[in-house]
């Protein structure tokens, strides 16, 4: 979703490029005062919750010095921040302007897929945003399919899960390895591959039909067999399984009602999902497919493609949108890959050397393990997320980074957070939690609508996350209020 364009775009033509019109003393004490009502309130909740630990870093952007610096240097587990870095990795090594392509290519008696790492294809918020089908671009290749190729393809359905031309290597697995296996089924672990839909999760709506009370699945594929063995009554318990390559879809359990709010359920095959969604909108649209669905890698593409059936191109912005926003896993996880070399392993090791020369950060600050800080083996200082905030403002593609967002107060993880004056509207930030973290990083606004702030606070070895997201409100709402009672910066 998009937010306040036209104040986004003032936004990034007015960054802070000027010192405010204060003198050194004043300014000094000013900040002297923020300093230590920030650490007063720091070391409250660490004697109340014995054992937490915080690091803070937050950076003046229009004096370029820092504030608070808190722990600042000492390593902590970010959780979601985590998706900031990959955020910037992914603005310095694609470009703002940049654009995942899956093209759909005719090859003998075969069409072939070949993926980038787009992680919206399918996607039901964004569907819902541009008040469409999740099945509309499929519906699109299929028409093209008609029209170029026919209503018969005699050969296969082919699907190459790549993230890239330059990506050549074989990717691990659909899940890196430090993910919890207990919460492979959670829509949050969701598996990542070239070829993705519906965020790679099967989507479970009760509806009721005749009297009874029945289970939909999203998507619909004739190629995906749903099993219903529910029982009417009960306490309404109920879930999925499913086989290995995710054809069979067994609904287990007890209904008694209908549910408005789909249950969501993390796949095991991306590309395959892929793969039979659109086998089934070819079939709606008459064109049968004489042959299987079946996966390649990129060393089995033949030589010369010739221009493709159909091509969808995502914008960079609306998948780091779907990461930041609302903390899409999946979808950071792509925008990792897909700026690395495919495999984890390289793509971390691309990071660190990528955010250390493009954002003047030490390497020894970061320990980069994926993209989207589900790993507990992720580390990064609080002064690295100052240090990357401050610098991605320095590049002309800002705009990509900055309205990826949350705002307090109207959208995303923060819609319910700081959602009155002064902060709503004035807190941009990301946040974070897995369990025993907590972290909000992000940028202040003036009232000039400039970024003034840059802001890091990671939390650790959490006993309560509300308390955690508290002293971040609080600590951003003295934040507001410093850049409040502070002199206008020049013009």
């Amino acid at each position: 979703m998009k937010l306040r364009n036209g104040f986004l775009l003032s936004l990034a033509l007015l960054l802070p490029t000027a010192a405010r019109a204060a003198s050194p003393s004043s300014a000094t004490s000013a900040s002297a005062c923020l300093a230590d009502r920030v650490r007063h309130l720091i070391a409250a909740y660490e004697s109340k919750f014995k054992g937490a630990k915080v690091g803070a870093s937050v950076v003046d952007l229009f004096a370029g010095k820092p504030l608070i610096a808190h722990n600042d240097t000492e390593l902590f587990l970010p959780a979601s921040n985590q998706k900031l870095l990959t955020s910037a990795f992914a603005l310095a090594r694609l470009g703002g302007q940049f654009r995942f392509e899956t093209r759909l290519h005719r090859v003998g008696k075969d069409l072939w897929v070949v993926g980038s790492g787009d992680p919206t294809s399918g996607d039901p918020i964004l569907a819902e945003a541009d008040k469409t089908s999740i099945y509309a671009e499929m519906d699109r290749w299929a028409a093209a399919v008609k029209a170029r190729v026919g209503q018969a393809v005699e050969g296969d359905l082919v699907l190459v899960p790549c993230f890239g031309p330059q990506n050549n290597k074989p990717q691990e697995d659909y899940r890196h390895s430090d993910w919890p296996k207990n919460q492979y089924h959670c829509w949050y672990v969701a598996p990542v591959a070239g070829l993705n839909f519906q965020n790679n999760c099967f989507d479970v709506t009760l509806v009721s039909r005749g009297g009874k009370i029945h289970p939909a699945l999203s998507p619909v594929s004739r190629l995906i067999q749903v099993i219903d063995t529910t029982r009417p009554g009960g306490k309404g318990y109920w879930g999925l399984t499913y086989n290995d390559d995710d054809s069979q879809v067994t609904v287990v359990g007890n209904v008694n009602a209908p549910n408005a709010v789909p249950y969501s359920v993390a796949i095991n095959q991306p590309p395959l999902l892929f793969g039979r969604v659109l086998a089934e909108r070819l079939a709606q649209a008459g064109v049968r497919l004489g042959g299987s669905v079946r996966l390649a890698a990129i060393a089995d593409l033949p030589g010369e493609l010739g221009p493709p059936v159909a091509t969808t191109v995502t914008p960079l912005g609306v998948a780091m949108a779907r990461a930041n926003k609302r903390s899409l896993n999946m979808a950071a996880e792509c925008l990792f890959l897909r700026a690395g070399d495919g495999t984890w392993a390289g793509s971390a090791s691309l990071a660190v050397a990528t955010l250390a020369k493009e954002y003047d950060v030490l390497p020894a600050w970061l320990d980069i393990h994926d993209g989207s800080g589900l790993s507990r083996t992720n580390h990064v200082a609080a002064a690295a997320m100052t240090k990357i905030l401050q610098n991605v403002l320095r590049r002309r593609d800002c705009l990509t980074f900055v309205e990826s967002l949350p705002f307090a107060g109207m959208d995303g993880t923060l819609e319910r957070r700081m959602d009155e004056p002064p902060c709503r509207g004035r807190v941009l930030g990301k946040t974070g939690y897995i369990t025993g973290v907590s972290a909000l990083s992000g940028y202040i606004l003036n009232k000039q609508n400039r970024c003034s702030m840059a802001y890091s606070i990671l939390c650790n070895k959490v006993a309560s996350g509300q308390q955690a997201k508290q002293l971040q409100d609080d600590i951003c709402k003295l934040l507001v209020d410093n850049v409040d009672a502070s002199p206008a910066p020049h013009p």
